[in-house]
Parts: C-alpha cells; structure tokens; sequence
C-alpha cells in the first residue's frame, strides 16, 4: 500500500469510531427521553373526592432468580430464564425486554428489574 491508501484507511477508521460514539450518544439520550416519559406516566393521579371502595387490586407475581446478584450481565439473565443471549439482546435491541443499564461498555440488569419484566410477561 502506498501512503495515500494508508492515510484514507487511517481517516475511515476515524470517521467509523466518531459514528460509533454518535450513535451511543444518540441511544443514550432515547434512553434518558424514555425514562423521562415514564416517570411523567407513574406520576399518580388526583385522589376523587368522593369516597369510593378502595380499588383491589392483585399482588403482582414475582419471580425470584436464585443466588444472582444485583446486577446480572446478559449471559446472567439468559442463563437464568434458560434463553440464548441472543434474544437477551434482541430484546434490548427491540427494546422489548427487561430495563437495562449502561456502565461504559457495559450492559447490565438489575434482578428486580428483570423479575417485574418477567412477572409482567405472565400477565398477558
């Protein structure tokens, strides 16, 4: 290879990791939006001021993961519910599945999380 094909490698590779870093931070702020939403969403709603029953409303089912900790990577959660890693992602990347975090790199999920998600999965 000559010099000039060595700096436009050099130059694509740049341009391909600030993609990258565009995209993530892109995801991170639907994330955050998201979030956002769905606190607006839990927000309770003024009380009537008659006086009504109390709706009943059912416990909901939980689900316990044996012996896992706080927070579970995506070969934890997979292991645990007996699926591939492979639909754990496809979930995040449908954002079908349970919450997860971001640390860095790193995708994790909170137990509870991944218990409500399954326990509501139940319920349909």
């Amino acid at each position: 290879m000559d010099a000039n094909q060595t700096k436009i490698i050099e130059l694509l590779r740049e341009v391909h990791l600030i993609a990258f870093k565009e995209i993530e931070r892109l995801n991170m702020r639907i994330v955050e939006l998201e979030n956002q939403n769905r606190h607006a969403a839990e927000r309770p709603l003024p009380k009537p001021a008659a006086k009504e029953s109390p709706a009943v409303h059912p416990a909901p089912i939980t689900v316990p993961l044996p012996d896992a900790p706080e927070l579970l990577n995506e070969h934890q959660v997979a292991k645990s519910l007996q699926l591939s890693v492979a639909s754990v992602r496809r979930w995040r990347l449908f954002r079908t599945g349970p919450k997860y975090l971001k640390i860095g790199a790193a995708v994790r999920y909170r137990r509870e999380d991944v218990e409500t998600w399954l326990s509501s999965c139940g319920s349909d």
